[in-house]
Formats: C-alpha cells, structure tokens, sequence
C-alpha cells in the first residue's frame, strides 16, 4: 500500500484513504440544496434545511398539553360519568382514537397498535376543534359521535366495529 504524504508534510494518508477523503469533500459541497424543476422557471436550487425549518416540527410539551389538558380534560368535563354510560362514552373515545391515530382501529385483540398521546399536532388541534365546537353548540352526545363519524368517513379511515 503505497503511503502519500498530505499537504502538511504531518501525517500520511494511503491512496484509499485520499480517495475517501476525496468523496467526503465533494459530498460537503452541496450541502442541504438540492436542484429541483419548476415548471414555470426551469431549475431551482432550494436549500433542504430552509423547507425543513417552516414547517411544524413535533414538540413533546405541546402534545402533552393539547393531549392531556386540553382533548382529554374537555372530554372527561363534558361526556356523562358514571358506569350506566361506560359504553357511550367508550362509543364516542372509539371515534376520537380513529382521528387521532389517523384511521388505526382495534384489532380483534381489542388494540390498536397506536396511541393517541403520540398523535400528530394537527390531528389533535382537528380533535380539540370538533369538540370545542360540540360544546359551544350545546349538542348531544350523538352529535360529537356524529362529529367525529363524519370526519372519519371524509378523511377515509373507517369506523370502530
């Protein structure tokens, strides 16, 4: 193996490791911009790390506060308590988890491989705006099952069985 000397004259780098140099310096010229065609003005050159940066990145603390203190604790304040309305309040959760977990329903096993506390910001604002609206109308249950029922069928997810 035949040892070349770098710039510097410190250190020696074989004709593989040159070349690997080599690759990994032309890798770093281009860094985050990529060459895109847009069909009005031809090629476009965008900067990956700039798109990245507008869009909604997931924060944890949030989710736990839209999660917990919000969709939770407005559902847990406004469904019917108590035993004798377990299975509407559960009717009601079933569609809500649907929207949340972006159309995940329980297997036969009763699970749905997905856990609402880790949903998507948007589809937890989505949650929260249906039942915010429910509550400032005054409706029944029937119309927040409702609610979400139809907001499953339009995005496509199905229903609970």
């Amino acid at each position: 193996m035949k040892q070349i000397k770098n710039v510097t004259g410190k250190s020696r780098l074989s004709k593989e490791d040159l070349e690997r140099f080599e690759i990994l310096q032309k890798a770093e010229e281009v860094k985050g911009e990529q060459l895109a065609i847009d069909l009005d003005s031809g090629l476009v050159v965008e900067n990956e790390a700039e798109a990245l940066m507008s869009k909604k990145i997931d924060d944890p603390v949030e989710k736990f506060q839209l999660y917990y203190k919000g969709l939770r604790k407005m559902l847990l304040d406004f469904l019917p308590k108590g035993r004798e309305y377990e299975q509407a309040r559960n009717m009601i959760y079933d569609e809500k988890n649907i929207l949340i977990n972006r159309g995940a329903r329980k297997d036969e096993k009763g699970l749905r491989g997905s856990d609402g506390r880790m949903a998507r910001l948007d589809d937890l604002e989505m949650a929260i705006q249906i039942v915010a609206l429910w509550i400032s109308k005054k409706g029944s249950y029937w119309d927040l099952y409702k609610a979400f029922w139809n907001k499953n069928e339009e995005l496509g997810y199905g229903h609970q069985n």
